[in-house]
């Protein structure tokens, strides 16, 4: 048996049409990322790689649990939409975007992933599940009590301002680097008329050698605008096709 999660936790995944190697189709992953860039929401790398894997899952449970009852939850970035302008509140002020994963609770809660992977609980206030994907399904599913942030959602974001490539650079170190053993260890920028493109460099250069053309959507691409110094999140998609999306969705409007 995979000592990657507990007996119980495998049990409960099991039931759920999981097993360890599963993936889902591709189209989903493109159809979750385009529904939320429409609504102006980036799917990090680290939702990508856990989606592709859980997406759609809902783990049915009832009961106590290690220090609070366990609930239903479901992984689905679309059902945290309308939470969408609230995580990003929270999102300012924890200094992390939060992307819509899944929610909690029959839909009491919304679950979110930051860019390094850790999963929070959006339960009238934030909470913080875990520092990795795994580590929050396994909290859910055996019912531990998350973390409490005492945090103030943002209402006012700071006004846009043109950047440099050194501002640019640390945007992209913090949106990149770090976040667990198989994460991003560097990254590399390409200039453009608009901004920077950041592909991430990581320890093994094979780790993504995978004839599945959409092995790769988890590593991820970021682009960094120096006009305001937004950085959204892209697909692993070749770069011409990268920055002719950036164009038609911040360009040519």
């Amino acid at each position: 048996m995979s000592s990657r999660f507990p007996k119980g936790v495998i049990e409960a995944l099991t039931a759920t049409g999981w097993h360890d190697g599963i993936r889902i189709c591709g189209d989903e992953l493109l159809r979750w990322y385009r529904a939320l860039g429409t609504s102006g929401i980036d799917l990090p790398p680290s939702a990508m790689t856990a989606l592709r894997e859980f997406g759609g899952m809902t783990v049915h449970q009832y009961g106590p649990g290690t220090d609070m009852s366990r609930m239903p939850f479901r992984i689905d970035p679309l059902v945290g939409l309308q939470a969408g302008d609230t995580l990003a509140a929270y999102g300012a002020a924890l200094g992390r975007p939060l992307a819509p994963i899944g929610e909690f609770d029959l839909g009491r809660g919304r679950l979110a992933m930051d860019p390094l992977g850790a999963v929070y609980l959006w339960w009238g206030d934030l909470w913080k599940v875990a520092d990795t994907f795994d580590g929050a399904l396994i909290a859910l599913i055996e019912g531990r009590r998350p973390v409490r942030l005492d945090l103030t959602p943002s209402r006012a974001p700071l006004p846009a301002r043109p950047i440099d490539e050194a501002e640019a650079r640390d945007k992209a170190r913090r949106h990149v680097v770090g976040g667990g053993p198989n994460a991003p260890v560097d990254f590399a920028m390409t200039a453009f008329e608009f901004g920077w493109l950041v592909q991430a460099v990581h320890a093994d250069p094979g780790s993504f050698a995978d004839p599945d053309p959409f092995a790769s959507l988890g590593s991820g691409q970021w682009i960094v605008d120096r006009r305001d110094g937004r950085v959204t999140t892209w697909p692993s998609l070749p770069e011409a096709i990268v920055l002719k999306m950036f164009r038609e969705r911040f360009v040519d409007m």
